[in-house]
């Protein structure tokens, strides 16, 4: 008899203990750190490079975990509580980088988030349509300027034809602004799709952190599936895909109003982040006590 797949819906409990194994915590810091290290290693950089960066990472937080605590922020208590020597933290303290602010959405991305939000150039399945590049709205040009008042759309759509987002075709004599994909993907490599994976993973990272240390209960949830061919893989990120692409206007067209409503108030100061992901790949079966079909809740 066919074994049937082990379909798991995951969400964690956001009442975890504070108190957590410190062996426990690494095993899973390690297994989030794994494709990372694999792309250092792709990208030419190797532990030295790195152990410099998490040394200061290590001193950077530290002061806020202090500060959080209410206690002083003096060499030696950062030393005693990120296990950087007291030299190094003195050091890094006079000549190491200010805590990194984030960097602003690339301006690519707000304009191509508009145009999948704005019913008058998004079609009715929610994709980015073409636009004729100038005149009124509904044009390229106005989207634009919806946007920005700071650059020239002409300038727009340059970057968006450099990143391989947009496209110019000549149709009945005048020039329209093509979507060449439904989605903003930055090219492999570039400066954009690291910004992507900077902040998509360190956003998702800030949730299942405060998850697990038991803060305000945030949204951080998985469909798992196991024991399924490379074929039903496909045809289930082909489902994910259309899932997406039909609740992320909807997000879209809600934070625009909210941000529209908000924008002069002094209070508004905070920021959101909702994200989807899918990935596939071989899968080892656990022993057999560990592989009973069914659903599961952490």
């Amino acid at each position: 008899m066919p074994r049937k797949p082990k379909i798991v819906a995951l969400e964690p409990s956001a009442r975890a203990a504070p108190t957590l194994p410190p062996d426990e915590v690494a095993q899973a810091v390690a297994a989030v750190l794994r494709p990372m290290i694999g792309l250092l290693l792709r990208s030419g950089l190797d532990y030295p490079r790195l152990s410099g960066e998490l040394k200061t990472l290590f001193i950077e937080e530290a002061v806020v975990e202090l500060g959080r605590a209410g206690q002083a922020t003096t060499d030696s208590a950062i030393s005693l509580l990120s296990g950087v020597h007291r030299k190094d933290v003195r050091n890094r303290r006079v000549t190491g980088r200010p805590p990194g602010a984030a960097r602003p959405v690339a301006l690519s991305a707000r304009v191509f988030a508009r145009w999948i939000s704005d019913a008058a150039c998004a079609g009715a399945d929610g994709r980015p349509r073409a636009l004729p590049r100038t005149g009124p709205a509904p044009s390229f040009e106005a989207l634009v300027r919806a946007v920005t008042q700071d650059v020239h759309p002409f300038t727009v759509l340059q970057e968006l034809i450099r990143l391989g987002i947009a496209e110019v075709e000549i149709q009945d004599g005048g020039e329209l602004v093509v979507p060449a994909h439904p989605d903003f993907v930055p090219p492999a490599g570039s400066r954009e799709a690291l910004d992507l994976l900077a902040a998509n993973l360190a956003d998702h990272a800030n949730a299942a952190v405060s998850n697990v240390l038991g803060g305000q209960p945030t949204l951080e949830q998985s469909v798992f599936a196991s024991g399924i061919t490379a074929a039903s893989a496909e045809r289930l990120q082909a489902v994910a895909r259309s899932l997406w692409a039909r609740m992320r206007g909807d997000l879209i067209e809600a934070a625009s109003r909210l941000y529209e409503a908000d924008q002069d108030r002094p209070d508004a100061r905070s920021r959101v982040r909702f994200g989807s992901y899918f990935w596939s790949g071989p899968w080892e079966p656990a022993a057999p006590d560990r592989d009973t079909p069914g659903d599961e809740t952490p």
